[in-house]
């Protein structure tokens, strides 16, 4: 009976807000699986993609659908009941609901609702595949909570809060964990006259933040080509038919944290402009599965002035983020896509709605620009506002954002090239025309931005050219060389130099070796395998994470001594030698396949691995969606590379057919042209 009703709400669902018909939408599968989507309008291909991701990976779709829902923690108990508490925490359902008239146009209202009737539809023909009960039919805000929900995590609340439970609010500072690159280069210095854009995230290779590959075409002017993760309803990062973007992460200070003066009289009242004022207080309900049940528990959650608000041993905590504000970001992103040329990208990006990343530009009349874009809060000069600030006064209350005019920017350099690798925007192009940093307000944490590895040997390359190929621009993407003489890397390995072999007899020739190793981590390179599990023990054993890559890592003598002895142990147990190729041991792996796989963590060419039971180094982290766009007289032309596949599921064809491409740093073919897509399409149907 439950299986007739869900059909039967879905359907109606479906019929009564997708103002689509599925016979008018064309699902084109590529050599590779990737789905090129046609349809008259911009809803009937919103449609159309939530079909064609589903058929790939519904499963991930539907857990960020699940978290929206605040439902996880029946899935995956604790860590997802955790999950759950932060989504009512942020009050990310209310947020949208109070929003949503005023902030969302009528045309992407109906976009919405069509994605979301064809994850309905699909849903409905495949009710197998559902992972929980009730989740669907799912609704046009459904989609919406996702994107706030993932923003704000994504800008540091989540982070914060983490701090604020730990009773260490005051030692909280904004890092992402992972990295991304952008490099545009035009005419001043491309050697055939052509305008370059690379887009390169890095993000896990697997997973729910891995990335997937869309076409997306109506005769509404959409023509889009690009990558998006599940939730979105059109591509993150990508290329039209005249323009492209990329976008990496960026960290200034979007979250702010207030010690709030609380009542003596009354713990649930805080005082602000010398009155007491009254915390909404909730019971948040979670439901979480353990090994013999669900339970029910109720966990308190505050709403103060600021915004939500935790209770803990040492006072109560309020929290206030950019993210609070608006839920423009879906819509925005689908106006990214649909701008071809650079004044419509600059009207898409006033909007604000996107509340962080670095945006590269690129299109076919040689514009390249670079803007840090982030949603940053007019701040009182009078506070520190990377530490913890008074909540008790109106002085810390603020509701105004800096223009987008008045960002860290960049347009058109003299050089001929702009670049970021998460690294400060202080440093985006040539030394003499980087943006003034005191012209910037520092109390927006971009300090917090630093100059990185990737940073500084792209310096290095670009040092070394007048004019760049494009082959040449593409090797500065592979490029996995660390910078020498500088950077965080260098830092933490330059006591390797000072040891001395007759000291500890042992491991002399693992000292040897890694002494003659030249920074790079190509897959024929036979030292980079022993730097990389060295590299891999000092910083577990000293709990450093991502920024420490950046700044560099301390350590004593003996435990450098007890990381080179593991090191060398590993490789001769598992590899027979320490003078093994790095490809040999650095390996990416997917199903029965296996290949070898350059690169090493923050370089250009970005990689994480993790060491296995069989003395391995599984790739994890890094370039996970690669697209090289060249702009020119002669015609546009797009190339891409994912690590594995476009599809998910492990019976597919799609599933790793990409992995040799990805290993040998090879690339795919992209087409715009509907007519070209169709005679290469090896599935042509309607999603249905």
């Amino acid at each position: 009976m439950r299986t007739h009703l869900f059909l039967f709400f879905s359907v109606f669902y479906t019929i009564c807000f997708s103002q689509v018909d599925p016979n008018n939408i064309t699902i084109a599968r590529d050599t590779f699986g990737v789905p090129h989507i046609f349809a008259p309008t911009d809803a009937g291909v919103a449609y159309g993609l939530a079909w064609a991701h589903s058929e790939d990976d519904f499963e991930h779709i539907q857990l960020i659908l699940i978290a929206t829902r605040a439902r996880m923690g029946e899935l995956s108990g604790k860590k997802g009941a955790a999950t759950d508490y932060f989504v009512q925490f942020i009050k990310a359902k209310e947020t949208v609901n109070k929003y949503y008239e005023n902030d969302v146009t009528p045309d992407f209202k109906t976009n919405l609702q069509a994605y979301a009737a064809g994850l309905n539809a699909y849903a409905a023909a495949h009710p197998e595949e559902i992972k929980l009960k009730n989740i669907f039919p799912i609704t046009a805000k459904d989609m919406l909570i996702g994107y706030h929900l993932i923003l704000t995590s994504m800008v540091g609340v989540s982070r914060a809060l983490e701090y604020i439970i730990k009773g260490k609010p005051d030692d909280y500072i904004f890092n992402a964990s992972a990295g991304s690159n952008e490099i545009a280069m035009n005419s001043k210095i491309t050697a055939d006259g052509s305008t370059y854009l690379l887009i390169n995230p890095h993000v896990p290779l697997e997973g729910q933040a891995s990335w997937y590959e869309a076409h997306l075409c109506s005769d509404q002017g959409l023509n889009v080509y690009g990558a998006l993760v599940p939730g979105m309803i059109s591509p993150a990062m990508g290329c039209n038919e005249h323009a492209g973007w990329a976008v990496t992460f960026n960290w200034p200070d979007y979250v702010d944290i207030y010690q709030m003066e609380i009542n003596p009289k009354n713990k649930n009242q805080y005082k602000f402009d010398g009155d007491w004022y009254d915390f909404e207080v909730r019971k948040v309900p979670l439901k979480v599965k353990l090994k013999f049940g669900k339970i029910k528990i109720k966990k308190e959650a505050l709403w103060s002035i600021y915004g939500p608000a935790y209770r803990t041993d040492k006072g109560v905590y309020a929290m206030r983020f950019n993210t609070m504000f608006n839920i423009k970001a879906a819509e925005q992103w689908f106006n990214v896509a649909k701008a071809k040329e650079l004044m419509t990208f600059n009207a898409a990006m006033q909007m604000q709605g996107i509340p962080l990343f670095n945006f590269m530009y690129a299109d076919e009349t040689d514009n390249i620009n670079y803007l840090f874009n982030a949603l940053l809060p007019r701040r009182n000069p009078e506070f520190n506002w990377q530490k913890v600030v008074p909540g008790n006064t109106s002085k810390t209350y603020w509701d105004k954002f800096y223009f987008m005019s008045e960002l860290p920017q960049k347009n058109r350099p003299d050089c001929g090239y702009l670049y970021n690798t998460n690294n400060t925007p202080f440093r985006c192009t040539a030394s003499n025309e980087n943006p003034p940093e005191d012209a910037f307000d520092k109390q927006s944490g971009y300090s917090w931005n630093r100059t990185n590895n990737r940073d500084l040997r792209f310096n290095e390359l670009i040092a070394q050219k007048s004019k760049i190929t494009f082959q040449e621009f593409k090797n500065i993407k592979y490029d996995c060389t660390y910078p020498k003489n500088d950077g965080g890397i260098y830092k933490t390995f330059k006591p390797v130099y000072a040891l001395k072999e007759a000291d500890y007899p042992d491991i002399a020739d693992a000292i040897t070796k890694l002494k003659k190793w030249n920074f790079s981590g190509t897959a024929a390179n036979k030292d980079a395998a022993l730097a990389a599990y060295t590299f891999n023990y000092l910083f577990k054993k000293k709990k450093a994470a991502y920024n420490e890559l950046e700044t560099g890592i301390e350590y004593d003598t003996p435990l450098l001594i007890e990381a080179i002895r593991d090191s060398k142990n590993k490789l001769i147990k598992y590899h027979k030698t320490i003078d093994v190729p790095f490809g040999d041991v650095q390996r990416l792996i997917r199903g029965d396949k296996t290949f070898p796989v350059a690169g090493l963590p923050e370089c250009l060419m970005a990689m994480v691995s993790d060491e296995t039971n069989d003395g391995s180094l599984k790739a994890q982290n890094g370039d996970s969606f690669i697209m090289f766009a060249k702009f020119s007289k002669n015609g546009n032309t797009y190339e891409t590379v994912v690590p594995y596949g476009e599809s998910r599921r492990k019976e597919s064809p799609h599933f790793n057919d990409q992995m040799t491409l990805y290993s040998k740093q090879l690339t795919k073919p992209v087409y715009l042209d509907k007519s070209k897509v169709l005679k290469i399409a090896t599935r042509v149907y309607h999603p249905k």
